[in-house]
């Protein structure tokens, strides 16, 4: 049976999936579960598929970029921190100044953003998990882990 990683984390318009994660994935013959839409196309009815896919991962390739605001994907990597599921993560904080969906990013919300960040950045180190801040090489790290 073939591992399979899931492609978890900021969606949106972001495209690190599509021109990073799956090319090498799939010349590494490593199936994925790839669970982006369309902006504003995800529904609860998605939900049920994402659930079964992310029961069924192997191992988690999870981007916490500074594209989106993301909350969600900072807790499901809470969760499977917690749960001690493997995971190649790469994570960069919001920058000051930082315009995100065309609305300026407030110092307050910026610093709270952040915060997530810092907590799941010492979560990972205390799991032994390694966060990285290119896209490349978390998916490398994801192969490794899958055909471990």
């Amino acid at each position: 049976m073939k591992k399979q990683v899931f492609l978890g984390g900021i969606c949106g318009t972001t495209t690190w999936r599509r021109e990073i994660a799956i090319p090498a994935l799939e010349a590494a013959g490593v199936t994925y579960h790839n669970p982006q839409l369309e902006v504003d196309e995800w529904t609860e009815a998605h939900e049920a598929a994402e659930v079964k896919a992310k029961e069924e991962a192997d191992v988690f390739l999870f981007v916490l970029g500074g594209e989106t605001r993301g909350v969600g994907s900072i807790a499901e990597v809470s969760y499977l921190l917690g749960m001690g599921r493997p995971l190649a993560l790469t994570m960069t904080f919001i920058p000051e100044g930082a315009v995100i969906d065309g609305h300026p990013v407030t110092a307050r919300e910026r610093a709270d953003l952040n915060r997530g960040r810092f907590f799941v950045r010492t979560m990972a180190a205390r799991q032994n998990v390694p966060v990285f801040t290119r896209v490349e090489e978390a998916v490398q790290y994801a192969i490794k882990l899958v055909k471990t």
